[in-house]
């Protein structure tokens, strides 16, 4: 549950999960509307990616200023 929790928090603020939630939102949208099977398949496919994509962001590493330490 926690990992559903985290996943929905970076489709919330982060912009390329932005963008990847509104891509699964559409492709969700025209599977219910059209009723194919090709388009309800890449619903988990998109999340899968977002997954990936979220994962590789957070172990990207930031440099820290140690600067603001000696104030």
């Amino acid at each position: 549950m926690k990992e559903a929790v985290v996943l929905m928090r970076f489709l919330r603020q982060d912009r390329v999960g932005q963008r990847l939630g509104v891509a699964v939102l559409v492709i969700a949208w025209l599977a219910v509307a059209w009723t194919s099977l090709s388009f309800a398949a890449a619903v988990p496919l998109l999340l899968a990616v977002s997954e990936v994509v979220r994962r590789r962001r957070e172990e990207e590493v930031y440099p820290v200023d140690d600067l603001e330490d000696l104030y």
